[in-house]
């Protein structure tokens, strides 16, 4: 695969191999799959992508529609609530086993570093994703985009 100057996926020559069963969503699409040109009238799910980042969009993702901006705001709310109920949650199981001394055993010990590492997975990767609902896209750069798929 070549990518473009602007980054973008330009199809080999011949156009793009079709692998498995042939897609009755895609049939007359598959041969124009470039930035900004889909059959939901030039616009994609990665229009809102910024352009220093459109290097990392697998070609793949070109073929979608945007989403309703009303899904990014539910799923923003899911992930506030889900937030806040995973930090009290795991900050109660974590606080009660450090203060009681005979919750000290082996088998609560593994308890409460499934607390801990839930803990520290909602502290570190809730906020991003909230923040990304916001906004709608990603806005924290290119190499912060990869630390975070690395270790989400």
């Amino acid at each position: 695969m070549s990518y473009g100057g602007y980054g973008g996926y330009m199809p080999p020559p011949g156009g793009i191999p079709q692998w498995g069963p042939p897609n009755p969503f895609t049939t007359s699409f598959q041969a124009s799959l470039v930035p900004g040109a889909s059959r939901f009238g030039n616009q994609t799910v990665v229009d809102k992508v910024p352009a220093e980042m459109l290097g990392l969009i697998d070609p793949h993702w070109y073929q979608f529609a945007p989403m309703n901006p009303l899904w990014h705001s539910l799923l923003g709310v899911a992930m506030v609530i889900f937030v806040i109920t995973s930090l009290t949650g795991n900050g109660v199981v974590m606080s009660v086993f450090m203060s009681t001394k005979a919750l000290r055993t082996p088998a609560n010990l593994l308890v409460v570093n499934l607390a801990f590492s839930d803990f520290f997975m909602m502290f570190t990767m809730g906020p991003p994703m909230i923040i990304n609902c916001y906004y709608e896209t990603w806005v924290f750069g290119k190499y912060s985009c990869r630390v975070n798929s690395i270790s989400s």
